[in-house]
């Protein structure tokens, strides 16, 4: 069975998965655990972040009220 593979986050290559070296199913293991990590550690700075809980919390309080006037449109935010 071919697999299509990223070797030091660049190449792509089709290769056998029996045919991979250690080396380099380490270094794919390592890059994906690095971009889980990468967007945990995000997530969780948000969720620590008490007053930018607060303003998504009122965010989604005005989009359920249908407060539409609370958002910018996404052609404006693209325009700054």
């Amino acid at each position: 069975m071919k697999r299509t593979i990223i070797i030091d986050g660049m190449k792509t290559t089709t290769r056998k998965v029996s045919d991979i070296t250690v080396g380099e199913l380490k270094t794919i293991i390592h890059d994906v655990i690095s971009e889980d990590l990468g967007r945990w550690r995000e997530t969780l700075e948000v969720l620590a972040n008490k007053s930018l809980m607060k303003q998504i919390k009122q965010a989604d309080e005005d989009w359920l009220a249908g407060k539409k006037g609370a958002y910018v449109s996404w052609d404006r935010v693209k325009r700054v």
